[in-house]
């Protein structure tokens, strides 16, 4: 209250907690001795509506009104339902006039309701929240609300002072055309507080809701878009519920007659099918809403499977049959949320095109609100058919795959893999992107084969559930972490005319591995393989004759480990040559995809070992799978995923030897020949093949034949490493060598040619070669001792230093020969290309090149000596 002014009332009447404006304006009108609207005329506003004022209050008003009573504009707004707008009532802007669609449902002619103990306790007067739409009980007194007057039928407008009366308060104001014992209209003056009313349950369903509801109209401003949005579903979900109760009561789950016990109803009484016109209607459909929406209610699933066949029975009269898409569309305005919720109850009754759609065997169903190119885009990320370890964990085990058998000619698992590729574009998709128009993203036609095969041959008579789950969470996984490969692009780019294979390297490999020459359909089965690896499809080529799909069959299992890995390196190449920096292969991580139990087999849990174990020590694909119980789609799968695959064998049916390979790698296959000189039949015994087969890989790898020649008994010691060493190394002459071995120079030379080692002149070799060095001598010292004579000229020059000249030199080490000594010395620093001895200097001394030159002297010749 302020304080006392010339325009303020003298007498003083209070507000009560939470009363509604137009009840404080009738409380004081009725101590004032006038009516409502004289207090109105008094205050200056006789033009404005006291409904209008109850909405919201303009300037002027709120201005006269605390003026004149001295209560603060802000209690003023309080008891008005502007503090709700947008609520729990809808005002339209601009004006005073509430709307009939409010933020949170449909409330058709609401109006205020009574609770006779409050009017009686309070003197006539009310709250406001008896206005509001979700107001249908009173907490205090545990009693259901009244709509309208017991005598009249009328909503009772009990604040409403009016001359002519009644003059008690709690009474209805309204008019009585038909009012007994008098002639003219008057009020109707029942009195509101004795008016029976329904008792309920202290702790029953009705006032756990009120309060619930209560909380979320009256909470802080920063929880209102949470409250809008639980009243949104409450109502979406009590307005079917009230209207279930017309349509399929006689279905009526025990839930639904226990609250209409609480409100002292039965299905004949309801007539009022729009919730919230009544207070018993909105307090069984709201008690029935939270229900249905608490997820640990027990009796939560049955009512809301009631509530969503009573919403289906409300569009029964269609000509079309309601699709899942349709009754879910019925329920957005309550928000994403609660469509998921209906959309996940609703996943039994659809399809599997459907569920995958919606994402209603998921445990967030969503409506499908992707773009087309949202979808063109995850097409881009899936190859044409499902990932083979996806496809192991999809794949049902033998005793649940159904009808379908293991006959690779009906193509009945590449069709579930097609399938299933195409179904992960479903996922989220829009209504134009249905199957038929998904499928051909992946460049897969055969509509309804590939759907065919997952529906109804593997997956006949079995719950699609997890299938659905899987796809769903797999496909919005990829729109979520994307992939490293571009499918689409490596579809457009390899096809069988584009793609590259190297039969040579191919003929090399099946050589070194004892393989059959084969014919055209393995190289087309190759090339099958390969477009497999870059694609990830199986399709056959046009113009393959019918036992082609059954001889690619066979070879993902019979295919042998070093061929796989050759054709891995075929497509890694193709990738190159197209300059695609990509992973060769890549399937998504299981996690993303939360599964408590698969469907098939996950391969992560598979011992590799023991797979081939089993594929050694078997005889057919059946054998094994039925081993390791599996389908043999599976083992083929398993076979793709790990290279693992049958113990390979040559031409005669034999295992190939483990020294065959090795001996024929093209580096041990060219040392044997060209370093250990051994001849083809040596090495083809070696290998246990053919010394054809030696000569075609020596030729393949470009080997040149070596010249027929004597070869080098084994006692002699000469090998072409040998004679590396000493000829070319350390450049000892073919002369010396072959007085050494006891052969003719001649037949060195000849030897030396053949294994295709340099040839020098016969003057340019090392006078110290012989010598087992400790190191390589430096180039000065290579010049040096160049031809005969190096251990003299190495002896020669390291007597000079010391004299005191190169003549006392001379008369010391060369007879006196001044002149020759001088020009042995000039030859031999020119050699060295540097001056060894300074000339400048008494005694003669070395220079600091010379000092290491004449220190690695002596090193060689103290080397001399010692042999």
């Amino acid at each position: 209250m302020t304080g006392w002014t010339a325009t303020r009332i003298p007498i003083t009447v209070a507000p009560l907690p939470g009363e509604a404006l137009d009840s404080w304006l009738g409380a004081y009108a009725r101590r004032l001795r006038t009516t409502s609207n004289g207090l109105l005329d008094h205050l200056g506003l006789g033009s404005s509506p006291m409904t209008q004022m109850v909405l919201r209050l303009h300037e002027h008003e709120a201005t006269a009104l605390e003026q004149a009573t001295g209560v603060s504009r802000q209690a003023l707004a309080a008891m008005t339902l502007e503090p709700f707008d947008g609520l729990a009532v809808a005002i339209e802007p601009g004006h005073r006039t509430r709307l009939a669609r409010f933020p949170t449902g449909r409330f058709p002619g609401a109006h205020a309701r009574y609770c006779p103990a409050c009017l009686a306790r309070d003197d006539g007067r009310g709250p406001l929240t008896w206005r509001l739409p979700w107001t249908f009980a009173c907490p205090q007194h545990q009693r259901l609300l009244l709509d309208v007057c017991p005598a009249c039928q009328r909503p009772p407008h009990p604040w409403n002072i009016r001359r002519l009366g009644p003059a008690s308060t709690g009474a209805c104001t309204r008019d009585n055309p038909n009012r007994p014992g008098t002639g003219h209209r008057g009020a109707c003056g029942a009195d509101l507080t004795c008016a029976p009313t329904v008792r309920l349950p202290a702790t029953g369903l009705v006032l756990a809701t009120y309060e619930r509801l209560a909380g979320l109209l009256t909470g802080p401003p920063a929880a209102r878009p949470e409250a809008v949005t639980a009243l949104r579903q409450i109502y979406a979900v009590a307005w079917r519920a009230v209207r279930g109760l017309h349509t399929i009561g006689d279905q009526a789950p025990p839930i639904v007659h226990a609250v209409l016990t609480e409100c002292d109803a039965e299905l004949p009484d309801l007539i009022n099918a729009d919730i919230g016109r009544d207070a018993r209607s909105a307090a069984i459909g709201a008690a029935l809403a939270d229900v249905a929406l608490d997820d640990r209610h027990p009796d939560q699933n049955e009512l809301f499977d009631w509530i969503l066949r009573a919403d289906r029975s409300l569009i029964a009269d269609r000509q079309n049959k309601p699709s899942v898409g349709m009754l879910a569309h019925r329920w957005t305005w309550a928000g994403p949320t609660m469509v998921s919720h209906v959309l996940g109850r609703l996943d039994r009754q659809a399809t599997l095109h459907t569920r995958l759609r919606y994402a209603t065997a998921t445990p967030r169903p969503r409506w499908p609100d992707l773009p087309t190119e949202a979808i063109t885009r995850r097409a881009t990320m899936i190859p044409a058919m499902l990932w083979p370890s996806w496809t192991m964990r999809l794949l049902p085990p033998p005793s649940e795959a159904g009808p379908c058998r293991d006959d690779p000619r009906t193509g009945s698992f590449s069709s579930f893999r097609r399938g299933c590729a195409s179904f992960l574009l479903l996922p989220g998709a829009p209504p134009q992107m249905n199957y038929e128009r998904a499928a051909p993203l992946l460049g897969n036609h055969s509509h309804d084969a590939d759907r065919g095969a997952v529906e109804h041959r593997i997956y006949h008579d079995r719950d699609l559930t997890p299938l659905a789950s899987i796809l769903t969470q797999l496909a919005f996984a990829l729109d979520e972490h994307g992939s490293p490969i571009d499918y689409a692009r490596r579809r457009a780019l390899f096809t069988d005319a584009t793609l590259t294979l190297d039969l040579d390297a191919y003929t090399r490999l099946r050589l070194q591995h004892g393989w059959s020459s084969g014919y055209a359909p393995r190289v087309a089965a190759l090339r099958w393989y390969l477009r497999l690896l870059l694609t990830g499809e199986h399709r056959a080529p046009p113009d393959a004759r019918k036992p082609f799909g059954h001889r690619c069959t066979e070879f993902r299992y019979h295919a042998p480990r070093p061929l796989r890995e050759f054709l891995r390196q075929q497509a890694r190449a193709n990738l190159d040559r197209h300059g695609i920096d990509e992973p060769l292969t890549w399937e998504p991580p299981a996690h993303w995809a939360n599964c408590p139990s698969w469907p098939g087999t996950d391969p992560t849990t598979m011992n590799e070992g023991d797979v081939t174990a089993v594929l050694a020590t078997t005889d057919s694909i059946d054998e094994a799978a039925e081993a390791l119980g599996l389908t043999p789609e599976h083992i083929r799968l398993y076979c793709e995923i790990t290279d693992v695959g049958t113990p390979p064998t040559m031409a005669n049916g034999l295992p190939v030897s483990r020294t065959r390979k090795q001996v024929l790698e093209p580096a041990r296959l060219r040392e044997l020949y060209e370093d250990e000189n051994l001849p083809v039949t040596e090495i083809a015994a070696t290998a246990d093949c053919a010394t054809a087969t030696i000569r075609r890989l020596l030729k393949h790898d470009g080997v040149p034949p070596r010249r027929t020649y004597r070869r080098p008994p084994p006692e002699s010691g000469i090998t072409r490493a040998w004679l590396h060493r000493e000829y070319v190394d350390k450049l000892r002459s073919m002369n010396a060598l072959a007085r050494e071995r006891g052969v003719t120079a001649n037949y060195l030379m000849r030897l030396a040619k053949n294994w295709g080692l340099p040839i020098r002149h016969h003057n340019e070799y090392s006078g110290i070669g012989h010598l087992d060095l400790p190191a390589p001598p430096s180039p000065a010292m290579h010049a040096v001792t160049m031809r005969t004579g190096a251990l003299n000229r190495l002896a020669f020059i390291i007597q000079i230093p010391g004299h005191a000249s190169l003549a006392a030199a001379a008369r010391a080490i060369y007879d006196g020969r001044d002149t020759v000594l001088r020009e042995r010395a000039r030859k031999i620093e020119n050699a060295a290309g540097f001056t060894i001895i300074d000339r400048t200097t008494t005694p003669l001394t070395p220079t600091q090149r010379g000092r290491e030159f004449l220190h690695e002297a002596r090193q060689i010749l103290y080397a001399a000596r010692e042999v």
